[in-house]
């Protein structure tokens, strides 16, 4: 087994992954920031380290590296003030990391990107400063030199246990209402062990001289998102269908109150297009035939059903 970096352990996806990646047998240095949440990965047998994606790499990453065979990139920012905050950590910080990972002797680099680098269906390129910062970052690692392998894996909409974002349309659900936008723009979400099973394939499948797309098997329309939503709580209810301009103007009244506190807002206009104007699909057999056995296993309804049951268990629904 390898020894592997991993960045992000104490978010949602990467908090996953740090799981699968230990119970793989692998050797797991997992970086956290000094105000990161450790409780979860201090149950699991791996070594931390502090390490700030927002600075400049310089002595402290090389140390950190050193010995380790691969690199799993999972972490980033996904919500910011501006701009400039996503592309500090998720660009400045990926070319950083990869320039230290490559003079460190590191094998593999496995980028968790996004479908947002890509944009929506029909768009020439990413339409949001996050897509924009993600888009910057494949960049950095296109123009790494050296030995080093890169894999870039791009999720769709990531959703299960733990994620925190999609809670409150299940709280909603559980009181007898759904609501989703007026929109016929189809989706392809893919459930978080999905994207972690990819994520280990990556460390041994052939590099890819492309970026590749991590999502679910089937697109869905928001009605069959909704039915499964209710089917998930186990309560029927009202599927409220909601214009897009409501859905925009809560995202620009969340961030006007973000500019007033200082905080980076949890809901803003990038996430009210990508969930009301936007489709985001795509196309996983090349996925499928580089990242060979991977398959995504779990549907839509699969995926709602088990992301409640974890809610519940952990008194979140």
């Amino acid at each position: 087994m390898a020894s592997v970096f991993l960045t992000g352990g104490s978010g949602f996806l990467g908090g996953h992954v740090a799981e699968a990646l230990v119970a793989a047998g692998h050797r797991v240095t997992a970086s956290v920031r000094r105000t990161s949440d450790t409780r979860r990965l201090d149950r699991l047998e791996l070594r931390k380290t502090e390490l700030d994606l927002g600075a400049e790499g310089g002595p402290e990453a090389a140390a950190a590296l050193a010995g380790c065979a691969a690199v799993v990139h999972c972490g980033a920012l996904t919500r910011a003030r501006d701009e400039s905050e996503f592309m500090a950590v998720n660009a400045a910080g990926t070319r950083s990391l990869a320039r230290a990972a490559a003079d460190a002797g590191v094998r593999r680099f496995v980028f968790i990107s996004s479908l947002a680098a890509r944009g929506p269906d029909g768009a020439d390129g990413p339409v949001s400063p996050y897509g924009r910062s993600k888009a910057e970052a494949e960049a950095a690692l296109a123009s790494i030199r050296g030995s080093m392998e890169v894999a870039v894996l791009r999720p769709g909409g990531v959703y299960g246990p733990r994620d925190s974002d999609l809670l409150p349309l299940f709280r909603l659900a559980a009181r007898g209402w759904t609501a989703i936008p007026r929109s016929h723009a189809p989706l392809q979400p893919v459930y978080v062990a999905d994207v972690v099973s990819a994520a280990l394939a990556a460390l041994e499948a052939a590099p890819a001289p492309h970026p590749l797309p991590i999502a679910a098997a089937e697109r869905h329309s928001w009605r069959e998102v909704a039915r499964a939503l209710m089917a998930a709580v186990d309560r029927p209810g009202r599927v409220l269908r909601l214009p897009p301009a409501l859905f925009l103007a809560a995202g620009a009244m969340s961030e006007l109150a973000g500019r007033l506190t200082g905080k980076a807002p949890a809901f803003d206009r990038r996430r009210a297009r990508d969930l009301a104007a936007y489709a985001w699909t795509c196309d996983i057999e090349s996925s499928r035939r580089v990242l060979d056995p991977w398959r995504p296993r779990f549907g839509i309804e699969d995926g709602l059903a088990r992301t409640a049951e974890w809610y519940r268990r952990k008194g979140w629904l």
